[in-house]
């Protein structure tokens, strides 16, 4: 046969067949036979995506070149805009002279500290102060096309309307907004360098301003901070002042009232009672220990004689008296020997021991008296100071009871003195600091004159442009892709109709006149077209599991889309094998087969039907495609009452047993019942389809009426297709065949000599 054979489906499944029926795609089915889609479904939709670039591309190039065109113009209708630059530097802290604790210094540790100081750099406040160092409100010339858009240079070209001289209030406020609007402020990454610049018409301007905003920047947050200490030193003097006449009201009330209650404190803390009370415990408490002595003692001195008192044993005179008296009793000792006890001497003897014994005890005695007398003494010495220790514990309590409220009256004394102190040293801190004008903004580069224009940018505005064509050219396409909803290739019959390509027969050059295209196939065997055709009838010799359908419907969604050029050219080539074709124009509407072959349709179909002649009467052998064709004859006034009736049934029965394949041509689907009562009772059904003129919806609406009429649909055919729009995604070769070995002349339909032998 040559040419290629498509992978064909041989039959659909109920399931495959609802899932068709309700629109939706098969998606395991892919038809590779074409040169269907490869492994790598990226690459195949970047080929895709690359198709519909090419497809759009005059568009696309329309829509970019518009856009690159209106870019040009505008850039060069922008005035050109000069920028000078200043550089500052801010750090979160001035540099220090005196350590003093500053009150007002902003927080170092904000992690907002920088983007508020780009905000003050951007303020309306350090605009103003920028028009009013340099008069810009008054400056002639100033503002003058600063503002410029390019809906307000059309506007100045149309309108002839003067406007009214400004006052000096519109002036300063357009003057303000032309300096915020011109502003620029770019910190520097990893730093604490800013560059601030300015944008103007006028270089000389851009200069001056940039350089005055960097100027009133540090005198600004200088006057800041001159504010702030202004502000703090009126508040901590107010405050001082109100806290001191709070301390003197204090201190008169505490002394008032420790007057009035009799109040006396040593120190400021205790009261006299208390310190004589203190004292007289601590007294009571010697005297104590002195009378438990002296009590102890005397119990000791009543126990005995007394002689082992230690006051008597380091009396000296006891001593004494007893060391005398120890010699004269050794001595009576001594002389008793040799005298009598009565001789006088010893009578003397004994009368001095005598004396001092008596010695002895009038001291003991004297001193077991004393030792009674001190005894007494502590006793009442601590009996009266436990006396006077009542008496003052009693004026305690009382004085303490009074000394609530005054000690209420002391502690707010304190307090107002402690906090009139501690106003009164950052009072005078901020005194010192207020006096030093240090700032944390410093100007490193003054703005020096532009050179050349900032703005506008014309390669920068071309792209910009050329950007927006882009996506202007990719809406279009959208749109264009959204509105056409045909069936543009066979993929989209197998995604969109879950139908299996059968075969894809290329657009003719005169693919308008079906007669003139079934001729060109016929007489032309091998063409392009007539190979497709060849392809597809092999394709339907594999579509049932017999192999080739007996009976075959060729229809369509809609009218002209190529289904009676199909059936002959497919009657054509099986007739071309030897079989034995009918061809049966079914259309009994809008016959069309009589006038491809160039017949007459006096008799066909419709009286065969209606009884009044038989199959084999009106049937003709045609010389052309070498089938008989049996044409539908005169149009029935109701051709779907007719078809539906037994005669059709029969008809097809009676010929399938005399023809190898009976091919019936027809009607179309849409918006008539003639095609599914046909489709009920034929083998097979393919249905045909107009690459980029049919419409997905109405094909989805001709698949549904066929499937409830329980048609078999064996497959689809993609007729008038293109393969140089189809894009480089489609592997459609149609030109193949014998020409790539040089045999044959397609636009002829000759044979060369090569071929010949």
């Amino acid at each position: 046969m040559g040419g290629d054979v498509p992978a064909v489906i041989l039959d659909e499944t109920s399931r495959e067949r609802n899932l068709a029926a309700a629109g939706a795609p098969l998606s395991g089915f892919r038809d590779d036979g074409y040169g269907g889609a490869p492994d790598d479904i990226e690459a195949l939709q970047f080929l895709k995506l690359y198709d519909i670039i090419l497809k759009y591309k005059k568009r696309i190039a329309m829509i970019c070149a518009a856009f690159s065109i209106v870019g040009f113009v505008v850039t060069f209708l922008m005035p050109r805009i000069y920028t000078a630059t200043t550089t500052i530097q801010i750090d979160r802290e001035a540099a220090k002279v005196l350590r003093l604790h500053d009150a007002i210094v902003e927080n170092s540790s904000d992690p907002q500290f920088y983007e508020t100081q780009y905000e003050l750099l951007r303020s309306r406040a350090l605009a103003e102060r920028v028009v009013s160092s340099l008069s810009l409100a008054d400056r002639r010339g100033f503002g003058e096309g600063e503002s410029w858009s390019l809906s307000s240079a059309i506007r100045k070209l149309f309108s002839q309307k003067r406007e009214s001289a400004p006052d000096v209030e519109r002036l300063r406020e357009r003057a303000v907004e032309l300096v915020m609007n011109g502003l620029t402020v770019q910190p520097v990454a990893k730093s604490r360098i800013v560059k601030v610049g300015f944008s103007s018409r006028d270089p000389a301007i851009a200069q001056e301003v940039s350089s005055a905003i960097g100027q009133n920047f540090v005198a600004m947050t200088l006057d800041r901070r001159y504010g702030a200490s202004a502000y703090a030193r009126q508040f901590l003097e107010d405050k001082l002042q109100q806290v001191k006449v709070k301390l003197e009201d204090s201190e008169k009330l505490v002394v008032d009232y420790a007057q009035r209650e009799g109040i006396v404190n040593v120190d400021d803390k205790i009261s006299t009672s208390g310190a004589n009370l203190k004292t007289l415990n601590d007294s009571l408490a010697v005297s104590t220990a002195e009378r438990i002595k002296s009590e102890r003692l005397w119990a000791q001195a009543q126990a005995g004689n007394g002689v082992g008192l230690p006051q008597v044993l380091e009396d000296r005179n006891i001593q004494s008296a007893r060391d005398r008296r120890a010699q004269l009793m050794a001595e009576f000792q001594d002389k008793l020997s040799v005298m009598k006890p009565d001789f006088p001497e010893m009578r003397q003897l004994r009368g001095q021991i005598a004396e001092y014994d008596r010695q002895i005890s009038a001291q003991v005695s004297l001193i077991k008296q004393a030792i009674k007398a001190r005894y007494e003494a502590a006793r009442d010495q601590e009996i009266s100071f436990r006396e006077q220790i009542e008496r003052l514990k009693a004026d305690v309590l009382d004085l303490r009871g009074r000394s609530i409220q005054y000690n209420i009256l002391q502690r707010e004394l304190d307090t107002n003195r402690s906090l009139y102190d501690g106003l009164l040293q950052q009072y005078k801190e901020v005194g010192i600091t207020g006096a030093i004008g240090t700032s944390n903004v410093s100007i490193i580069d003054r703005a020096e004159l532009p050179k050349g224009p900032s703005s506008p940018k014309l390669l920068f505005n071309l792209g910009l442009a050329l950007a927006l064509g882009v996506l202007a050219s990719a809406g279009a396409i959208i749109v264009g892709e959204i509105r056409d909803d045909t069936l543009k290739v066979p993929e989209d019959v197998e995604e969109t109709l879950g139908l299996a390509v059968l075969g894809v027969i290329p657009v003719g050059e005169k693919d308008g006149e079906s007669r003139a295209m079934a001729r060109m196939v016929i007489e032309t065997p091998l063409s392009a077209a007539a190979e497709a055709f060849r392809s597809l009838s092999t394709s339907l010799q594999f579509t049932t599991e017999t192999g080739l359908p007996r009976t075959l419907l060729v229809t369509s969604a809609q009218a002209a889309e190529g289904k009676s050029t199909t059936s002959v050219c497919v009657a054509s080539n099986f007739a071309q094998l030897g079989m034995r074709v009918l061809l049966i124009d079914s259309d009994l509407r809008n016959p069309s087969l009589h006038k491809i072959f160039g017949l007459d349709n006096d008799a066909g179909l419709s009286n065969v039907l209606i009884g009044t002649a038989q199959a084999e009467e009106v049937a003709i052998e045609t010389c052309l495609s070498g089938a008989t064709v049996l044409l539908s004859g005169p149009a029935p006034p109701y051709p779907a009452e007719l078809l539906a009736g037994a005669g059709m049934g029969l008809l097809l029965a009676r010929t399938r047993e005399k023809f190898d394949i009976v091919i019936v041509d027809g009607p179309p689907v849409v918006g008539l019942a003639d095609a599914p009562l046909i489709g009920h009772l034929v083998d097979g059904t393919i249905l045909v389809v107009s690459s980029r003129e049919t419409r997905k919806r109405v094909v989805r609406a001709a698949l549904k009426r066929l499937y409830f009429s329980r048609t078999r649909l064996l497959g689809a055919v993609m007729n008038r297709f293109d393969a140089k729009k189809a894009g480089h995604s489609y592997g459609y070769g149609f030109g193949y065949a014998y020409d790539a070995y040089g045999l044959h002349d397609y636009r002829y339909g000759r044979l060369t000599d090569d071929a010949r032998k």
